[in-house]
């Protein structure tokens, strides 16, 4: 199959100065019906509006927008300049937290200032889309050379490594996810994709013998076809089966509780009053809306306290069992029209770092979507990933207003190029 070739800066979806108002409608809409769906779960709360978690995520929305409209006054070269400064800064604040953060039930995540709790891992996101894509978009790179990939791979890496042993697996898992569609938009070689890929489907796979042993014949066959020299083609085979042989050593080194929501994934039944319990209640409250949902407030699963996290990693469930199957199918069309919405933009860049950035972005957005609805269903273990602009939380609001606004800014900057040339 013969793969399209980038050129950016020729679609013609929508004019330029239309995309960014688009894009804030529908990030506003979407910041809407989180606060509607949050207020509904906290509306039985006799507290004060700003100590409820609508109140306090209509604070960090306001800061979230303030954010973004900030960004709206740095120019693009400050921002590419800066990249790797702000990269050895993030990893500084990801690994502050092990000495003068909180350590709760054995994590530690989260620094403190003064009233303020806030996730480095979030904003850190940010950061690597940045520096992967100036890296990637060097003049000088032979993105036909596997070696010319393995920075961007260890820029993503390494911050993921420091997440991962705080711990926090679902946030890691974006670190990594995000690097295959910004080699994909890059030119990368299939191959090569294939082969960073491969050493993790290894892992994944080895815990069924018939599943490896499939996927070891998918890699015979992919290295016969690519062609590469003999001795190559084992060294990559050889890796590939010692990894899938050493996942015992990686499953003993993986947190109980980690170990318990994999095994949910295959039986949710097995363990429903402790790590199947929140993915069963997740099933039962989206079931139980049915067409048009039980109405705004009247969830039971909801108020009744049986549904964890409610406000956080499971609101998709709260939009389920309140709003039924037609107010999901809304929620996800919304968030499908922003996904396509982010990568026509990116399209049209006539600059390959802009490009990228947008499709980081996008990509950071789709991980996050597709991983939180999968969890709250049971296709997918419980990794504590938010909804975007709908899940209650700080750190993770500021982080999706920031990139909307890196977005704008970018669109904008080009939009005014545009206006001056015709000039």
């Amino acid at each position: 199959m013969k793969r399209i070739k980038f050129n950016p800066g020729q679609a013609t979806i929508a004019p330029l100065w239309n995309t960014n108002y688009m894009l804030i409608g529908l990030v506003g809409l979407l910041s809407i019906v989180g606060l509607i769906t949050l207020f509904s779960a906290s509306v039985h709360l006799e507290l004060p509006f700003f100590k409820k978690v609508v109140g306090r995520q209509l604070l960090w929305m306001l800061v979230g927008a303030s954010l973004a409209i900030s960004l709206q006054f740095f120019q693009k070269k400050i921002i590419y300049d800066s990249v790797y400064i702000l990269y050895a800064a993030g990893l500084f604040f990801l690994i502050l937290p092990y000495f003068i953060g909180p350590s709760t039930a054995g994590t530690a995540r989260w620094l403190i200032l003064g009233p303020l709790h806030f996730q480095p891992s979030e904003f850190m996101k940010i950061i690597v889309i940045l520096a992967i894509s100036k890296h990637l978009s060097r003049r000088d790179l032979s993105i036909s050379e596997f070696q010319s990939l393995l920075p961007a791979i260890a820029l993503a890496l390494i911050p993921m490594a420091i997440i991962l042993k705080q711990p926090d697996l679902g946030t890691s898992m974006i670190y990594f996810g995000i690097l295959f569609p910004l080699f994909f938009w890059a030119g990368v070689r299939l191959f090569h994709i294939f082969l960073i890929l491969a050493p993790f489907i290894s892992i994944v796979t080895a815990f069924n013998f018939y599943t490896f042993f499939i996927w070891v014949l998918i890699i015979v066959v992919v290295l016969y076809f690519s062609k590469i020299n003999l001795v190559t083609a084992l060294i990559i085979g050889l890796l590939n089966l010692s990894l899938g042989l050493a996942t015992p050593v990686l499953w003993n080194r993986l947190e109980p509780y980690q170990q318990n929501r994999i095994l949910t994934l295959f039986n949710v039944g097995a363990d429903p009053q402790g790590a199947g319990y929140q993915v069963i209640q997740s099933q039962i409250a989206i079931g139980s809306g049915g067409l048009f949902g039980k109405g705004l407030g009247k969830g039971t699963q909801t108020h009744l306290k049986f549904l964890p996290e409610q406000h956080n990693d499971f609101i998709f469930s709260v939009i389920g069992e309140e709003y039924g199957f037609i107010g999901v199918g809304i929620i996800l069309a919304l968030f499908l029209l922003l996904i396509i919405l982010l990568i026509s933009i990116a399209f049209r860049q006539r600059d390959r770092f802009n490009s990228l950035v947008i499709l980081g972005v996008a990509s950071a957005l789709f991980f996050h979507i597709a991983i939180n609805v999968a969890m709250t269903i049971g296709l997918m273990p419980v990794t504590g990933l938010p909804l975007p602009l709908l899940s209650y939380g700080g750190s993770f609001v500021l982080t999706c207003y920031g990139m909307i606004g890196i977005v704008l800014s970018i669109n904008s900057e080009r939009s005014q190029t545009k206006v001056e040339l015709r000039k």
